[in-house]
């Protein structure tokens, strides 16, 4: 049994690379040498700018050794403290995310340690397992280890393995959950082969002019990620199948990245460039430099903040969800954007192209001789003469903004257990309220949530439980009340929150709500 805090060890070293240190060291200088003409330009394209991740190749150094040289050639070392270090699993399938309970990692050159801390925290999330066999198997992170030691030096690793994704929300997910670990002077290495070609891969969309052919289809792919455009990446894996082994690591990339990172590529081969009586398989590898105007701690704060939001935008998002519960409700279809964009005379600008989390909440007028009364539990909701009729959100950063609201405004009106389905007489007494997130963040302690100002997710016991930030405040709860109406919300009992197991996460929202009578 793999045992926790064991160190994982090399299994590659003396087959797919040296495993003694001097000839090793010997190889990589002259990988490292002859790549440096290929980025002395871009290191002029890079002034002012700030590296924030990689991809390089993981195939034996003798095929892809060169181009992942090139990768590690900017300026990185002394600015980079930490390494969060993704690649796909080539021997067992899993959905999600895997991590391990190894402190340090084996490389030819010495240790790298894990920073446990972080991947302590990110197992708090369902979709980061623990796997570590997987890990001891898995050959795509071990080779780029012996590169980050020797050129990045004695840094932290945050290892993790991308398994199945279903479609870019899921990478949104993941990135997310990251995103929220990152700091300035972490540096993202997603590794990567592109695309598998020949009979030995089961991939042959085309039978002529293989090599220019295979470097058209990686062309496309880098020109994706070149512009970091996740949908039309995740669109062009789906259209090709194309055979690129870290497809669901690169999309996570996508997410992370900040709007303005632009991707460079620096070098280009395939195995038939090291092989070249193999006319019939082919491997592509792909050494690329993301950058961007900031670093890290820049673009978290950018996704704290709320007031990109427009009053215009606001009433845009008022308008829309009310053209999809209208048309959801009285059609019993989804409505497509362009038909309630259409109606709405909605503009569909950045901001609302966005990813954010959001919740969209329904409430239905009370009749005269009802008005007035509050109701005295989240699940009547009963305030200010209306009550809930239905809410669900997405709490992360799945989805465009837009998207979010149409998705969730028919969760809301049909989805939502606690309530029947919408029915068309109801739909002019309905009136909505849209809240829009920020990312999650946690806390030390229950002590530091700010009531009326703080969302709260408590998760406790396997369960979890959400309050947007006013609710609280709208029934008059103090924090231990609020606390523990989360957790009977969650199932649990009232005092679960004061458990040691317990972890909060909060977040703020800016809400907008319809006023129709």
């Amino acid at each position: 049994m793999f045992r926790v805090g064991n160190k994982r060890p090399l299994k590659f070293a003396g087959s797919w690379y040296e495993a003694d240190p001097k000839k090793l060291a010997v190889q990589i200088d002259g990988y490292n040498e002859a790549a440096r003409p290929k980025t002395l330009a871009l290191e002029k394209d890079l002034t002012g700018q700030e590296v924030l991740a990689i991809v390089a190749p993981h195939a034996g150094y003798t095929f892809s050794g060169p181009t992942a040289a090139c990768s590690y050639q900017p300026p990185l070392g002394k600015k980079i403290k930490r390494v969060f270090l993704l690649g796909p699993s080539h021997y067992k399938g899993f959905s999600g995310a895997a991590v391990t309970a190894d402190k340090s990692f084996a490389t030819v050159f010495g240790d790298l340690q894990v920073d446990t801390d972080t991947v302590n925290q990110l197992k708090h999330d369902h979709e980061f397992q623990e796997l570590s066999e997987v890990h001891r198997n898995e050959h795509s992170l071990e080779m780029q280890l012996a590169f980050i030691k020797k050129d990045l030096g004695d840094v932290k690793i945050v290892p993790i393995l991308i398994g199945r994704l279903d479609d870019a929300s899921d990478a949104r997910y993941l990135a997310a959950q990251i995103k929220s670990h990152l700091h300035d002077g972490d540096l993202i290495v997603v590794s990567s082969d592109f695309t598998h070609y020949g009979p030995r891969y089961g991939y042959t969309p085309f039978g002529v002019k293989i090599d220019g052919n295979v470097k058209k289809l990686d062309m496309e792919a880098f020109s994706y990620l070149k512009k970091n455009d996740l949908e039309g990446f995740f669109a062009f894996y789906q259209r090709t199948e194309d055979t690129i082994c870290g497809v669901y690591g690169l999309a996570v990339l996508l997410a992370l990245l900040p709007e303005d990172a632009v991707g460079h590529l620096i070098d280009y081969r395939t195995s038939r460039d090291s092989v070249v009586e193999d006319d019939s398989n082919s491997v592509s590898y792909l050494a690329i430099v993301f950058s961007a105007a900031h670093g890290w701690n820049v673009h978290k704060e950018s996704s704290q903040n709320l007031d990109g939001l427009t009053e215009d935008d606001k009433q845009s998002l008022l308008r829309l969800a009310r053209g999809t519960l209208e048309h959801y409700v009285s059609g019993g279809k989804a409505p497509d954007f362009g038909t309630v964009s259409a109606a709405g005379h909605i503009n569909l600008n950045a901001q609302l192209k966005r990813p954010q989390g959001v919740f969209v909440t329904l409430f239905r007028l009370l009749p005269e001789n009802l008005k007035g009364k509050r109701g005295i539990n989240t699940t009547s909701g009963a305030r200010d003469g209306k009550e809930l009729r239905g809410c669900i959100g997405y709490i992360m950063p799945v989805k465009p903004l837009y998207q979010a609201v149409m998705e969730n405004t028919m969760s809301a009106c049909s989805k939502d257990l606690r309530f029947e389905p919408v029915e068309p007489g109801e739909l002019k007494d309905i009136e909505i309220e849209i809240s829009v997130l920020t990312v999650p963040k946690k806390v030390a302690s229950y002590k530091d949530i700010r009531v009326g100002t703080d969302g709260v997710l408590l998760y406790c016991q396997g369960r979890q439980s959400v309050f947007l930030p006013h609710v609280a405040t709208e029934f008059g709860w103090d924090l231990d009340e609020t606390l523990s109406q989360l957790a009977h919300k969650a199932g649990l009992p009232r005092l679960a929150w004061q458990s040691p197991g317990a972890r909060f996460e909060v977040f703020q929202a800016i809400s907008m709500e319809e006023k129709r009578h």
